[in-house]
């Protein structure tokens, strides 16, 4: 039976022909199938070196002008991982301690060339076993890494949350307080529409706060009816103070686009992740290209269209000038923690959390990059169909007379909140509406009031984060009581620590910050079911 032969790729670091041929010798006959490079001084090593594909440097320990230890310096400053034999005509202990140390994986003596092929193979084992352990070693590292910037961002999440929660309640102090001052002013005057700017500025700044909690855990998308290109204009300012002054921006917004449905301050998010990736691709100075059209659905897009029942899409571009993509890590640049960018620079979310938007808004993503010349994202985006556009209708102020015929009621409803503001503006906005009103600062009062006036209270509405009692341990001790009450929690925070089936058994669950409308709407239509 004939013996397998083994490939290797040497490069020989040899003056002496004579030698280079012996050890060729010992090799073949020792059933390797050698292929080799002859580098007989030092030019010679460093030209080898440009394009080094070897398995193995076997090097003379002392050339006239290079040494084997200086071989192996200079593979190491090179970054060129390789096993290194040094063979030398004479030498003793020492030198071959001295050899091991610095790096070679073996010492051998040109008069025991005998079995100089079983110690090749044998430095071959060591060298994989190491590198293996290397591998090992960096992939902890790695893993170590990762897990240090999961625990930072979840660090920053529960910061962020705190803030969520603080600045929505502002926010819905402001935009119901604006909602109820619009009552007592006639439309049409300029305080109406400064208080309508206030509204519509605080409704924005809700959309700082979602940013905020996209980075630590998942947030309800409210899906609206979005012109894309209102969106975009609406953000050129924010972005154009994110990049440089060097950097132009330029927009090619198609007309009569259709619109989409999306969750605005989610996809305002992958408008400013897009942004920030040119910047610092670009470097300071370039152009940032935002560039939208509707495209039918084609051949090529079938098998990624994830939506049979779509025929439509709208397509944002996001073009830059910078320095391009290795063809090598585009598919890598979508992976949670994956980043091209310097350590320290970026998280390696950017592109991942913009994957996970764009997916679940039902679209995808395209790129294209050369190096050196820019990188170019295609998102496509659903069209809404014209029957569902049909039944939709924007989110609107309502004056206060046409939201007292929607939405009044004689009803008793229990305001639960610990924010002093948020409890006044309820009761304030309902009382209004024709409803009596109960309050309560924290859970464990709402409970008391709650008993005292079982048969009157037709709802409860409870914030979710208080002292003493949660909105959720309110809703289930209520329950207890009273199995048919009717309830709405509050919240400006994420609900997914909450247990799912509780959450199913109340009425509504309502975001903060809402305007008058929503709430009021809200409350009518769970009073009347």
């Amino acid at each position: 039976m004939q013996e397998t032969l083994k490939k290797i790729n040497v490069l020989f670091v040899e003056d002496n022909p004579d030698d280079v041929e012996l050890e060729l010798y010992e090799l073949r006959k020792g059933s390797f199938d050698v292929s080799q490079q002859v580098a007989r001084n030092r030019d010679e090593f460093l030209a080898a070196l440009e394009n080094l594909d070897v398995d193995i440097v076997i090097a003379d320990y002392s050339l006239p002008d290079l040494t084997g230890i200086e071989a192996i310096h200079i593979l190491r400053e090179r970054n060129i991982a390789v096993p290194v034999i040094l063979i030398t005509g004479m030498g003793n202990e020492q030198v071959a301690v001295d050899s091991l140390r610095e790096g070679a994986i073996d010492y051998i003596l040109k008069k025991n060339i005998a079995g100089f092929a079983a110690r090749v193979d044998r430095a071959l084992d060591i060298w994989a076993d190491r590198q293996t352990i290397v591998t090992m070693e960096a992939e902890k590292e790695k893993l170590q890494q990762q897990l240090f910037q999961s625990q930072k961002m979840e660090s920053v999440g529960r910061l962020a949350g705190g803030i969520a929660h603080d600045f929505n309640n502002l926010l819905t102090g402001i935009m119901g307080y604006a909602s109820l001052s619009l009552k007592a002013i006639p439309e049409g005057t300029q305080v109406s529409k400064n208080i309508h700017t206030i509204i519509e500025v605080s409704k924005r700044a809700s959309h700082l706060v979602k940013q905020l909690l996209l980075f630590s855990r998942k947030i309800p998308l409210e899906f609206k009816i979005v012109d894309v290109n209102n969106l975009i204009r609406e953000n050129v300012g924010f972005i154009s103070r994110m990049v440089e002054e060097t950097v132009e921006i330029k927009l090619d917004l198609q007309d009569d686009l259709p619109m989409v449905k999306s969750d605005v301050g989610q996809f305002t998010q992958v408008l400013m992740n897009f942004a920030v990736n040119a910047r610092d691709a670009m470097e300071g100075s370039g152009t940032l290209e935002f560039k939208t059209e509707a495209v039918p659905v084609s051949d090529e897009m079938i098998s990624k269209n994830p939506s049979p029942d779509v025929k439509e899409y709208v397509v944002i571009t996001v073009t830059d000038t910078g320095c391009g993509i290795d063809e090598e890590n585009l598919p890598k640049i979508f992976d949670p923690f994956y980043s091209t960018k310097e350590v320290g620079k970026g998280t390696g979310l950017g592109l991942s959390i913009v994957y996970s938007i764009v997916t679940g808004h039902g679209g995808w993503i395209d790129v294209e990059s050369t190096k050196g010349k820019g990188t170019s994202f295609k998102v496509y985006i659903p069209v809404i169909s014209e029957e569902a556009l049909a039944g939709t209708s924007p989110e609107s102020v309502v004056s206060g007379e046409g939201l007292r015929r929607l939405v009044s009621g004689k009803e008793t409803i229990l305001i639960v909140e610990d924010e002093e503001v948020l409890r006044s503006f309820s009761s304030q906005m309902l009382t209004d509406l024709g409803y009596n009103v109960l309050l309560a600062s924290d859970g464990e009062e709402a409970l008391v009031i709650f008993q005292e006036n079982l048969e009157m209270i037709d709802l409860v509405v409870s914030d979710m984060i208080m002292p003493k009692k949660s909105g959720i341990e309110l809703f289930n001790d209520l329950k207890k009581i009273k199995p048919a009450v009717k309830f709405i929690l509050v919240t400006g925070y994420c609900l997914e620590e909450a247990e799912g089936h509780i959450l199913r058994n109340m009425e509504a669950i309502l975001m903060k910050p809402y305007t008058t409308e929503k709430i009021a709407a809200l409350i009518r239509r769970t009073l009347d079911t």
